[in-house]
């Protein structure tokens, strides 16, 4: 599997786990604005990267080979 593919996978299965519900304790937990905005910005990064990660393996894709001039 590239390389690439790996690290969206990874980026996914962080923002499953930052979202996913947790048990009842959990939710009565009150979050400390800290933990709040390392949670926000994790799900950020990893959607940023799988965005990249999408848009280069389009952008190659659609990469023409380069003529060898004939």
């Amino acid at each position: 599997m590239p390389l690439s593919s790996l690290r969206m996978e990874q980026d996914v299965e962080t923002v499953i786990n930052v979202l996913r519900p947790g048990p009842l304790g959990i939710i009565e937990h009150k979050f400390s604005a800290t933990e709040v905005h390392e949670a926000k910005a994790a799900v950020d990064r990893a959607v940023l990267s799988w965005r990249q990660s999408t848009a280069l393996e389009k952008w190659s894709s659609n990469e023409m080979p380069e003529s060898t001039g004939t």
